[in-house]
This record gives C-alpha cells, structure tokens and sequence, in this order.
C-alpha cells in the first residue's frame, strides 16, 4: 500500500519537503531512517542525500536490499543504532517513535545527529483517537502538540515547526474504527485498504491542500503529528 496509498505518498511529499526547507548543508548529507520497513521512504530520501536504514526486523532488511537494491540498511534498534557520535545530518523517524522508549531513544538520536542536524518525526496524534488499530501495531503512546515538542525539548532538541496533520479524518476515523471494533471481534483488519481509486486520487487533492497551510504555517488539530527539530 505504501506505494500508492494517499497517506503514504503525502507524507513521503512532507516530510521531503520540510527537510529541503531547513537543512542547512546542501551536498553529501547523511541521513537515518530509523525504522526503514521496506524501504520506500529510503527511496524518497535518496534524492536529498546518502541514506542509511535501520530495522527491528530482519524480514524487513531483507526486503530493502533484495526488493529495493538498498545496501546501507542493517539490523539494530532505535535505543541502540550502531553509529559513532554525530555521524547524520538528518535523522527521521516516521511513525516509529511511539513504539518506543522515547526518553531513551532521543537520547541515541541526540547522540548521532551532528550539532545543528536535523530530526524529523511523524508520529500518530491524540489518545481519544486510541482504537484496536493502535494495538495491532504495537503502539505504547498517541501524541500531542504539546507532549510531544515537550519531550523533544527536554531531551536538548530546538523545535523548528511542528502540526498536526490529515486535519480532515478525524471524524470519519472515529466512525469507522469504531463500526470496525463492532464488526471484527478476532481479526481487525488494516485501515490502509483502498476500496476506490478515484476516492485515493481525490484525498490526495485533499492533503495536498493541507501540505501548503502546514509549510505556512500549521494545522490546529489532525490524526497524525509531524515535528522537526535540531540539535
């Protein structure tokens, strides 16, 4: 789904964009995508700069060298990456953090980023939009505004700019995680299925909407987060 889905492509399109607008060295940056999956943001961040990835799961590293011909991916954990002090330009963690330890895991990225490097994270947004979704995917937390540059900042990060995001789904989200709850009682299943084409295309109109009044300024309220910070 990562390939053609609205949600994924928009904030691939985002956070490309928020890195363009604020990174300072232009040429032979390095950057982490912690949390790589299978690879299509490393695909994405290719165009700004060297890419590196990392993954908990092995099935994934598997994928992003023998699918996606990506060789500086490897095995490790967000706590505990496996690159000497302030290595990367950019970091990015896109919908990883909430997975993890997040005290701990900023002090690693704190630890690798170069002094004024940047770190980019999307992160999901709210506890009342808290469902079974969240549990199949193994979330710990849902974020706020708040909360979220809150940690951020006492972990020694400046926030640049943060906002919500998908400002538009909320209440449809609400409606349908909760038919979906009702419906499904052993096997939840994913809410990345595209039933129309046409529907995708028109969302992405939509986000594409959105994308300009978060570059101007920001979203007050969405069901996903996107924060960058330096060091």
């Amino acid at each position: 789904m990562e390939e053609v889905h609205w949600w994924h492509i928009t904030k691939r399109k985002i956070c490309s964009k928020l890195i363009n607008k604020y990174r300072k060295t232009k040429n032979n940056i390095k950057i982490l995508d912690i949390g790589c999956g299978t690879g299509k943001n490393l695909e994405e961040l290719s165009r700004i700069g060297k890419v590196f990835g990392i993954d908990n799961s092995i099935d994934a590293i598997e994928f992003c060298k023998e699918k996606r011909g990506l060789n500086n991916v490897t095995l490790a954990s967000a706590q505990k990456t496996g690159f000497s002090d302030d290595f990367f330009d950019v970091v990015c963690m896109l919908d990883v953090l909430e997975h993890t330890d997040d005290k701990k895991t900023l002090i690693e990225i704190h630890r690798i980023l170069k002094l004024n490097g940047l770190l980019l994270i999307t992160v999901p947004a709210f506890n009342f939009l808290w469902s079974r979704w969240d549990e199949v995917l193994h979330h710990r937390r849902r974020y706020t505004r708040d909360s979220l540059g809150g940690i951020l900042r006492k972990s020694n990060f400046k926030v640049i700019k943060i906002s919500y995001m998908y400002s538009f789904l909320i209440i449809p989200l609400i409606i349908i995680r909760l038919i979906k709850s009702i419906m499904f009682n052993k096997h939840y299943p994913s809410d990345f299925k595209i039933s129309s084409k046409l529907l995708n295309k028109l969302m992405l109109v939509v986000t594409a909407v959105e994308s300009k009044l978060i570059f101007e300024g920001s979203v007050p309220i969405g069901t996903s987060l996107v924060c960058i910070s330096k060091k």
